[in-house]
């Protein structure tokens, strides 16, 4: 089990980098300049061709961090993207990156992503490296909330870390990449699935994030995967 208030001093900390590493980097993680790059650009290429044209839409952000994928979002014209972040120093990078960008389609939401609770389905709910960081209990407690954001056509996308064979867990073990103490639970992808299935959603595809050979693909035991669910009803 990881300990949560660990976690969260994590991410409260980094917040502290953004003026030392690329904004993408401060929740991306990745702050090697030309990983980074390619990361963004595999990642958003995939993650548009699943969802296709976004203009218009509403987009629920869940774990948005500093809203690397929220900007993304409301470049491509969607009606309003809510960015819902716990730690409260990156959701005020993000809001400042907002009003900097001028992005009024954008609003940040300060709140643990298990606790938040829509008042309105989304055309699309977006998870992106947020189960990693969530025990089960905690989990559990999103998957009770998750269907209140959707409605019967809702897309939901979640690009997450998966265990390769087994759940993968890392507890405040120090990262020499991060030079910090770091801490992770991957599940695999039949437990994803199964998790998202008790809650009421289908599988429609899913699939790694990068091809075997790419050199983001730094652990032997854990992928980056990408999931596209509807809701079963």
């Amino acid at each position: 089990m990881l300990d949560k208030d660990k976690v969260k001093r994590f991410w409260d900390d980094r917040a502290s980098t953004f003026e030392s590493v690329a904004f993408e980097s401060i929740a991306n993680l990745e702050q090697d300049k030309n990983n980074l790059e390619l990361k963004i650009d595999l990642e958003t290429q995939k993650v548009f061709d699943w969802l296709g044209d976004v203009s218009g839409k509403s987009i629920l952000d869940l774990g948005a961090g500093v809203g690397q994928w929220t900007f993304r979002f409301a470049a491509r014209g969607c009606s309003k993207v809510t960015a819902v972040e716990y730690s409260a120093p990156l959701a005020e990078i993000g809001k400042k990156e907002a009003l900097r960008q001028t992005a009024t389609n954008v609003e940040f939401i300060v709140s643990p992503a298990e606790k938040y609770v829509a008042t309105e389905p989304y055309d699309i709910v977006f998870i992106s490296g947020l189960f990693v960081y969530l025990n089960d209990d905690q989990a559990e407690e999103l998957m009770q909330n998750l269907p209140k954001a959707c409605g019967k056509n809702t897309t939901l996308l979640l690009r997450d870390g998966t265990g390769i064979l087994d759940r993968h867990e890392i507890n405040d073990r120090l990262s020499e990449h991060l030079q910090s103490n770091y801490s992770a639970t991957y599940r695999t992808r039949d437990q994803y699935v199964g998790m998202f299935a008790a809650a009421g959603f289908s599988v429609l595809r899913d699939e790694n994030m990068f091809e075997e050979g790419n050199p983001l693909n730094k652990y032997a035991e854990t992928r980056l995967r990408i999931y596209q669910f509807k809701p079963d009803a």
